[in-house]
């Protein structure tokens, strides 16, 4: 008999930390630096997307430089913003305790890069048993690589992980590695189609993850059978 979920796999950026904003903002801030602005829906295509999609939507805007340099420009502005205020998204922590109290494996699967990805896991109060970084992978999300990676990292089948995301470019990305996905979103509307949507984070814990239904058949055990 095996426990159900085999493992939780955590989007980082606006899932397990409030961190969109400061993205967002330090992009803004380079377009200014090029003397142009990013349009709202410019801003929409840069949440959950990959550092190379990041990169292409600043450079047709008009910020300027390589793509090498807007990502290290901005992955260290970000990273220095989070040094200065790190902030777990609301109920993240709590989630992620009681997942890790019932004995069951936990990943980061972050877009952003590893210097961001380490520093977050290091000073996360919760342990997770490995990370994916934007850095790790050939294919950003929405390609599914990043979960497929994660699960194998943590010797899971993607179909009997549980994976938390907060964009509809992550969500389509688990959805496509046979994760059963949740949309938690944060600043924007998602299309969660083939995803369970919950409000937020608050309140919640593994018995809820629990609570959802496997893409496998394989037997599943409940928490007090562990």
């Amino acid at each position: 008999m095996r426990m159900w979920p085999d493992a939780v796999l955590w989007d980082m950026d606006g899932t397990l930390i409030d961190s969109e904003r400061a993205w967002l903002d330090a992009a803004a801030a380079l377009a200014c630096a090029s003397d142009t602005t990013l349009e709202p829906a410019q801003l929409d295509r840069l949440v959950g997307a990959s550092m190379t999609t990041t990169a292409k939507v600043l450079q047709e805007s008009g910020v300027r430089g390589s793509a090498e340099v807007i990502v290290g420009t901005l992955t260290e502005q970000v990273r220095l913003g989070l040094v200065r205020d790190l902030r777990f998204r609301a109920g993240a922590l709590e989630l992620a305790a009681s997942v890790a109290a019932a004995g069951v494996p936990q990943a980061i699967v972050s877009m952003s890069n590893r210097s961001i990805v380490d520093f977050v896991a290091s000073a996360s109060p919760v342990q997770f048993t490995a990370t994916v970084a934007g850095d790790d992978v050939v294919h950003g999300k929405p390609h599914p690589e990043a979960y497929l990676l994660a699960a194998e990292r943590l010797g899971a089948e993607p179909g009997r992980c549980i994976a938390l995301e907060d964009s509809t470019t992550g969500l389509t990305a688990a959805i496509a590695s046979g994760a059963v996905a949740v949309a938690v979103p944060l600043y924007l509307p998602v299309d969660a189609a083939g995803a369970v949507e919950w409000d937020d984070l608050v309140g919640r814990d593994f018995a809820d993850l629990q609570a959802l239904q496997p893409l496998s058949p394989a037997p599943i055990t409940a928490l007090e059978e562990r």
